[in-house]
Protein backbone atom coordinates (compact mmCIF):
# COMPACT_ATOMS: atom_id res chain seq x y z
CA UNK A 1 0.00 0.00 0.00
CA UNK A 2 1.61 3.32 -1.05
CA UNK A 3 2.35 5.98 1.54
CA UNK A 4 -0.15 8.81 1.79
CA UNK A 5 0.96 12.31 0.79
CA UNK A 6 2.22 14.52 3.62
CA UNK A 7 -0.78 16.61 4.76
CA UNK A 8 -0.85 20.39 4.63
CA UNK A 9 2.34 20.93 2.61
CA UNK A 10 2.67 22.96 -0.59
CA UNK A 11 5.36 23.56 -3.20
CA UNK A 12 6.97 26.96 -2.79
CA UNK A 13 9.28 28.84 -5.14
CA UNK A 14 10.76 32.10 -3.94
CA UNK A 15 12.34 34.56 -6.36
CA UNK A 16 14.47 37.57 -5.58
CA UNK A 17 14.44 40.23 -8.30
CA UNK A 18 16.75 43.21 -8.52
CA UNK A 19 14.76 46.43 -8.29
CA UNK A 20 11.03 46.84 -7.85
CA UNK A 21 8.25 45.10 -9.72
CA UNK A 22 5.12 46.87 -10.90
CA UNK A 23 3.16 45.24 -8.08
CA UNK A 24 2.13 46.47 -4.67
CA UNK A 25 3.27 44.43 -1.71
CA UNK A 26 0.68 41.90 -0.61
CA UNK A 27 -0.83 38.54 -1.47
CA UNK A 28 -2.39 37.85 -4.84
CA UNK A 29 -4.26 34.76 -6.04
CA UNK A 30 -3.53 33.89 -9.65
CA UNK A 31 -6.16 31.76 -11.35
CA UNK A 32 -5.91 29.55 -14.39
CA UNK A 33 -8.31 27.60 -16.57
CA UNK A 34 -11.98 27.77 -15.55
CA UNK A 35 -11.09 30.33 -12.88
CA UNK A 36 -9.41 27.63 -10.80
CA UNK A 37 -6.78 28.89 -8.33
CA UNK A 38 -3.29 28.29 -9.67
CA UNK A 39 -1.05 29.86 -7.06
CA UNK A 40 -0.84 32.47 -4.33
CA UNK A 41 1.87 35.08 -4.95
CA UNK A 42 3.30 37.02 -2.02
CA UNK A 43 5.15 40.21 -2.93
CA UNK A 44 7.47 42.04 -0.57
CA UNK A 45 9.83 44.87 -1.47
CA UNK A 46 12.85 45.18 0.80
CA UNK A 47 16.16 47.09 0.69
CA UNK A 48 19.33 45.22 -0.16
CA UNK A 49 22.94 46.44 0.27
CA UNK A 50 24.36 47.81 -2.95
CA UNK A 51 27.19 45.67 -4.31
CA UNK A 52 30.53 47.44 -4.19
CA UNK A 53 33.22 46.06 -6.48
CA UNK A 54 35.95 48.56 -5.56
CA UNK A 55 35.95 50.57 -2.36
CA UNK A 56 36.75 54.25 -2.67
CA UNK A 57 38.88 55.20 0.34
CA UNK A 58 37.90 58.84 -0.08
CA UNK A 59 34.23 57.97 0.43
CA UNK A 60 33.79 56.05 3.69
CA UNK A 61 29.99 56.10 3.54
CA UNK A 62 28.33 52.90 2.54
CA UNK A 63 26.33 53.19 -0.69
CA UNK A 64 22.59 53.55 -0.28
CA UNK A 65 20.70 50.25 -0.38
CA UNK A 66 18.77 49.36 -3.50
CA UNK A 67 15.28 47.82 -3.49
CA UNK A 68 14.75 44.17 -4.22
CA UNK A 69 11.46 42.35 -4.76
CA UNK A 70 10.98 39.08 -2.88
CA UNK A 71 8.27 37.09 -4.66
CA UNK A 72 7.01 33.86 -3.11
CA UNK A 73 4.89 31.60 -5.32
CA UNK A 74 2.86 29.02 -3.38
CA UNK A 75 1.07 26.33 -5.40
CA UNK A 76 -2.68 26.21 -4.86
CA UNK A 77 -2.64 22.39 -4.83
CA UNK A 78 -1.11 20.48 -1.90
CA UNK A 79 2.19 18.71 -2.46
CA UNK A 80 1.55 15.14 -3.62
CA UNK A 81 4.56 13.51 -1.97
CA UNK A 82 4.69 11.03 0.88
CA UNK A 83 8.31 11.98 1.65
CA UNK A 84 8.63 15.73 0.99
CA UNK A 85 12.35 15.79 1.80
CA UNK A 86 12.99 13.19 -0.91
CA UNK A 87 10.75 15.12 -3.33
CA UNK A 88 12.78 18.26 -2.67
CA UNK A 89 16.03 16.44 -3.37
CA UNK A 90 14.90 15.03 -6.72
CA UNK A 91 12.40 17.67 -7.93
CA UNK A 92 12.98 19.27 -11.33
CA UNK A 93 14.15 22.70 -10.24
CA UNK A 94 14.30 24.01 -13.80
CA UNK A 95 10.64 23.18 -14.42
CA UNK A 96 9.59 24.62 -11.06
CA UNK A 97 11.45 27.86 -11.77
CA UNK A 98 9.89 28.14 -15.24
CA UNK A 99 6.40 27.59 -13.81
CA UNK A 100 6.89 30.15 -11.04
CA UNK A 101 8.18 32.79 -13.45
CA UNK A 102 5.18 32.09 -15.70
CA UNK A 103 2.78 32.69 -12.80
CA UNK A 104 4.48 35.99 -11.87
CA UNK A 105 4.52 37.14 -15.48
CA UNK A 106 0.78 36.53 -15.74
CA UNK A 107 0.23 38.54 -12.57
CA UNK A 108 2.35 41.38 -13.95
CA UNK A 109 0.46 41.30 -17.25
CA UNK A 110 -2.92 41.51 -15.52
CA UNK A 111 -1.63 44.31 -13.29
CA UNK A 112 -0.47 46.29 -16.33
CA UNK A 113 -3.85 45.83 -18.03
CA UNK A 114 -5.70 46.89 -14.86
CA UNK A 115 -3.52 50.01 -14.60
CA UNK A 116 -3.65 50.72 -18.37
CA UNK A 117 0.14 50.88 -18.25
CA UNK A 118 1.56 50.95 -21.80
CA UNK A 119 5.15 50.44 -20.63
CA UNK A 120 5.24 47.82 -17.85
CA UNK A 121 8.51 46.43 -16.56
CA UNK A 122 8.91 42.81 -17.70
CA UNK A 123 10.22 40.02 -15.51
CA UNK A 124 13.35 38.67 -17.18
CA UNK A 125 15.22 35.62 -16.00
CA UNK A 126 18.45 37.59 -16.00
CA UNK A 127 16.93 39.94 -13.41
CA UNK A 128 16.72 37.11 -10.86
CA UNK A 129 19.40 37.30 -8.19
CA UNK A 130 18.24 34.29 -6.20
CA UNK A 131 15.72 31.44 -6.44
CA UNK A 132 14.73 28.78 -3.92
CA UNK A 133 12.61 25.66 -4.36
CA UNK A 134 10.97 24.60 -1.12
CA UNK A 135 8.01 23.03 0.58
CA UNK A 136 6.09 24.24 3.61
CA UNK A 137 2.69 24.88 5.07
CA UNK A 138 0.30 27.39 3.61
CA UNK A 139 0.86 29.69 6.59
CA UNK A 140 4.63 29.55 6.05
CA UNK A 141 4.32 30.34 2.36
CA UNK A 142 2.01 33.26 3.10
CA UNK A 143 4.85 34.91 5.00
CA UNK A 144 7.66 33.95 2.62
CA UNK A 145 8.91 31.07 4.77
CA UNK A 146 9.14 27.30 4.33
CA UNK A 147 9.97 24.07 6.10
CA UNK A 148 12.90 23.07 3.88
CA UNK A 149 14.35 24.35 0.62
CA UNK A 150 17.27 24.33 -1.77
CA UNK A 151 18.84 26.98 -3.96
CA UNK A 152 18.22 26.94 -7.69
CA UNK A 153 20.71 28.25 -10.20
CA UNK A 154 19.81 31.50 -11.93
CA UNK A 155 21.65 33.47 -14.63
CA UNK A 156 23.23 35.73 -11.98
CA UNK A 157 25.13 32.68 -10.72
CA UNK A 158 26.87 32.27 -14.07
CA UNK A 159 30.05 34.09 -15.15
CA UNK A 160 29.52 37.29 -17.14
CA UNK A 161 31.05 35.71 -20.22
CA UNK A 162 28.32 33.06 -20.20
CA UNK A 163 25.41 35.36 -19.49
CA UNK A 164 26.46 37.94 -22.08
CA UNK A 165 26.72 35.36 -24.86
CA UNK A 166 23.00 34.66 -24.98
CA UNK A 167 21.63 37.48 -27.11
CA UNK A 168 22.27 35.70 -30.36
CA UNK A 169 25.26 35.38 -32.63
CA UNK A 170 25.91 38.61 -34.50
CA UNK A 171 23.57 40.81 -32.46
CA UNK A 172 26.33 43.35 -31.76
CA UNK A 173 27.10 43.60 -35.48
CA UNK A 174 23.41 44.13 -36.25
CA UNK A 175 23.19 46.77 -33.54
CA UNK A 176 26.19 48.57 -35.05
CA UNK A 177 24.47 48.52 -38.46
CA UNK A 178 21.27 49.93 -36.97
CA UNK A 179 23.07 52.68 -35.09
CA UNK A 180 25.10 53.69 -38.15
CA UNK A 181 22.09 53.77 -40.46
CA UNK A 182 23.37 50.91 -42.63
CA UNK A 183 20.30 48.93 -41.64
CA UNK A 184 16.84 49.76 -40.36
CA UNK A 185 14.35 48.08 -38.05
CA UNK A 186 11.39 46.69 -39.91
CA UNK A 187 7.93 47.14 -38.43
CA UNK A 188 7.36 43.41 -38.90
CA UNK A 189 10.40 42.67 -36.72
CA UNK A 190 8.91 44.61 -33.81
CA UNK A 191 5.44 43.08 -34.19
CA UNK A 192 6.94 39.59 -34.52
CA UNK A 193 8.90 40.03 -31.30
CA UNK A 194 5.73 41.12 -29.51
CA UNK A 195 3.82 38.10 -30.84
CA UNK A 196 6.62 35.82 -29.65
CA UNK A 197 6.50 37.43 -26.21
CA UNK A 198 2.76 36.78 -26.03
CA UNK A 199 3.19 33.18 -27.12
CA UNK A 200 5.94 32.49 -24.57
CA UNK A 201 3.76 34.02 -21.85
CA UNK A 202 0.84 31.78 -22.82
CA UNK A 203 -1.26 34.60 -24.29
CA UNK A 204 -2.16 32.61 -27.38
CA UNK A 205 -5.05 34.83 -28.49
CA UNK A 206 -2.84 37.92 -28.50
CA UNK A 207 -0.07 35.98 -30.23
CA UNK A 208 -2.41 34.87 -33.02
CA UNK A 209 -3.74 38.39 -33.60
CA UNK A 210 -0.25 39.86 -33.54
CA UNK A 211 1.03 37.20 -35.92
CA UNK A 212 -1.57 38.12 -38.53
CA UNK A 213 -0.31 41.70 -38.58
CA UNK A 214 3.32 40.60 -38.46
CA UNK A 215 2.87 38.17 -41.35
CA UNK A 216 1.30 40.71 -43.69
CA UNK A 217 3.86 43.37 -42.77
CA UNK A 218 6.69 40.86 -43.13
CA UNK A 219 5.63 39.73 -46.59
CA UNK A 220 5.40 43.33 -47.79
CA UNK A 221 8.68 44.43 -46.21
CA UNK A 222 10.64 41.37 -47.29
CA UNK A 223 9.54 41.56 -50.92
CA UNK A 224 12.32 43.99 -51.96
CA UNK A 225 14.87 41.59 -50.44
CA UNK A 226 13.70 38.41 -52.10
CA UNK A 227 17.03 38.06 -53.93
CA UNK A 228 18.75 37.38 -50.61
CA UNK A 229 19.83 33.73 -50.15
CA UNK A 230 16.83 31.43 -49.61
CA UNK A 231 14.50 34.37 -48.99
CA UNK A 232 12.46 33.86 -52.18
CA UNK A 233 11.39 30.37 -51.09
CA UNK A 234 10.75 31.62 -47.55
CA UNK A 235 8.42 34.32 -48.88
CA UNK A 236 6.45 31.79 -50.91
CA UNK A 237 6.14 29.61 -47.82
CA UNK A 238 4.91 32.53 -45.75
CA UNK A 239 2.25 33.38 -48.32
CA UNK A 240 1.07 29.79 -48.19
CA UNK A 241 0.57 30.12 -44.43
CA UNK A 242 -1.97 32.93 -44.73
CA UNK A 243 -5.03 30.63 -44.39
CA UNK A 244 -3.72 28.99 -41.21
CA UNK A 245 -2.86 32.35 -39.66
CA UNK A 246 -6.25 33.81 -40.61
CA UNK A 247 -7.98 30.78 -39.09
CA UNK A 248 -6.05 31.17 -35.81
CA UNK A 249 -6.75 34.91 -35.69
CA UNK A 250 -10.47 34.34 -36.28
CA UNK A 251 -10.51 31.79 -33.45
CA UNK A 252 -8.77 34.34 -31.22
CA UNK A 253 -11.49 36.89 -31.92
CA UNK A 254 -14.18 34.30 -31.15
CA UNK A 255 -12.61 33.42 -27.82
CA UNK A 256 -9.79 30.88 -27.98
CA UNK A 257 -7.51 28.62 -30.03
CA UNK A 258 -7.38 24.86 -30.07
CA UNK A 259 -4.12 22.92 -29.89
CA UNK A 260 -3.79 22.70 -33.67
CA UNK A 261 -4.16 26.45 -34.08
CA UNK A 262 -1.65 27.16 -31.29
CA UNK A 263 0.83 24.88 -33.05
CA UNK A 264 0.21 26.74 -36.30
CA UNK A 265 0.96 30.06 -34.59
CA UNK A 266 4.16 28.61 -33.16
CA UNK A 267 5.32 27.23 -36.53
CA UNK A 268 4.53 30.34 -38.57
CA UNK A 269 6.13 32.62 -35.99
CA UNK A 270 9.29 30.55 -36.24
CA UNK A 271 9.23 30.65 -40.05
CA UNK A 272 8.68 34.41 -40.05
CA UNK A 273 11.55 34.91 -37.57
CA UNK A 274 13.85 32.85 -39.80
CA UNK A 275 12.87 34.85 -42.89
CA UNK A 276 13.50 38.15 -41.11
CA UNK A 277 16.87 36.82 -39.96
CA UNK A 278 17.84 35.98 -43.53
CA UNK A 279 17.01 39.50 -44.58
CA UNK A 280 19.34 40.74 -41.83
CA UNK A 281 22.17 38.51 -42.97
CA UNK A 282 21.41 35.57 -40.71
CA UNK A 283 21.58 37.48 -37.43
CA UNK A 284 18.62 36.36 -35.40
CA UNK A 285 18.54 38.64 -32.38
CA UNK A 286 17.00 37.05 -29.32
CA UNK A 287 16.19 33.69 -30.93
CA UNK A 288 18.52 31.69 -28.72
CA UNK A 289 17.35 31.16 -25.16
CA UNK A 290 19.63 32.65 -22.51
CA UNK A 291 18.53 30.37 -19.70
CA UNK A 292 18.37 27.55 -18.90
CA UNK A 293 21.12 26.09 -21.00
CA UNK A 294 20.34 22.82 -22.81
CA UNK A 295 21.09 19.89 -20.56
CA UNK A 296 21.30 21.98 -17.39
CA UNK A 297 19.84 20.56 -14.22
CA UNK A 298 17.96 22.37 -11.50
Amino acid sequence: MPDAPAPGLFRIVQLEVAGELDLNDGRWTVRGHANRPRAVVVVETTPRPRRRFRRDRRSPEEPAPVPAAIVTVVDADPLDAARPERWLQHADGEAALTEAVSVVRRLLHLSAVAAADPDPRPLRLRDLTRAVLAYGTGAEGAYGRWTAGRRLRVPADEPDRVRRSGRGVGSDERLADLLSGRDAVLASEVVTLRARQDLVAGRTREAALGLRMALEAGIAELEPWRDAPQLDAALDALRAERPRVADAAAAAVRGGLDDTQVQAVREVLHALSVALARRAGGRRVGERAVWPRPGSAG
